[in-house]
């Protein structure tokens, strides 16, 4: 029988597996994100998916398709080193619950029930940055519009998202 590694080694390995994997996730589908995220927030904007494909890179280049890649890498890397963690932490309590031995393998169900706690973690920080994403994503439909002003600029606007979200998260006195 092989021996696991201490707990503490298990954490950070699960860690950078989690941000690995996140970084690869928002690498290869960032540009599809976005594109989906414009069609939803502007849906008389754009006849299909290659239309406001097609659109965004003619308005704004390449760099328009990649809008709100550095708060996805954060959400996505936070998100997935804690679920990965919290997912090793939840299968053990899962063990102690049902008084299993230590290296004893779970059913379907007992892994269902860590990873469904384990998400419930990694939400905590998947929604914040999520909600900063997405207004980056559609900032330029939001300035044709007139919903924002154009001399918002990128810092600016991430700015005033990252200010919104932490001030809705204090408690009222």
């Amino acid at each position: 029988m092989a021996m696991s590694p201490h707990p503490a080694v298990q954490a950070v390995i699960d860690l950078s597996a989690g941000a690995i994997g996140g970084m690869a996730c928002v690498f290869s589908g960032q540009s599809l994100d976005t594109v989906k995220v414009k069609m939803q927030s502007f849906p008389s904007l754009y006849r299909g998916f290659l239309h406001c494909l097609v659109s965004t890179y003619r308005q704004v280049g390449i760099r328009g398709l990649y809008q709100g890649t550095t708060p996805a890498l954060m959400a996505n890397m936070g998100e997935n080193s804690v679920l990965f963690m919290c997912y090793g932490f939840c299968q053990e309590m899962v063990r102690r619950v049902c008084g299993l031995d230590r290296n004893a393998a779970l059913s379907d169900i007992q892994k269902a029930c860590a990873g469904s706690v384990a998400s419930f973690f990694s939400s905590f920080v998947l929604c914040p940055t999520e909600l900063v994403k997405c207004r980056l994503q559609v900032m330029n439909e939001m300035a044709t519009s007139g919903k924002i002003s154009s001399a918002h600029t990128y810092t600016q606007f991430l700015f005033i998202s990252l200010y919104f979200i932490t001030s809705s998260l204090q408690y009222p006195q």
